[in-house]
């Protein structure tokens, strides 16, 4: 899969990751995986009044998610 994003969010992803102490990759792979898995993340598509179009919701998970990566693993994508 390729997601093309703008420069400011891509930016903005590389600053969580180089926080987290993860390369990008892992970084959004963890965040979308959360998405998906814990509960309450939704996407709602809907019509608009002021044109003609889309509009999209995006509603987060409302639990914080825990995830347990293994030193191997780890080491694999390049933490320490």
């Amino acid at each position: 899969m390729n997601v093309e994003l703008k420069p400011e969010i891509q930016e903005k992803l590389s600053e969580i990751a180089r926080d987290s102490n993860l390369p990008l990759e892992k970084a959004c792979e963890l965040i979308l995986d959360q998405f998906a898995k814990v509960e309450g993340g939704r996407i709602y598509a809907g019509t608009w009044k002021e044109g003609n179009g889309l509009m999209f919701l995006v509603q987060w998970p409302f639990l914080t998610g825990l995830l347990k990566i293994s030193g191997d693993e780890l080491a694999k994508i390049g933490v320490r």
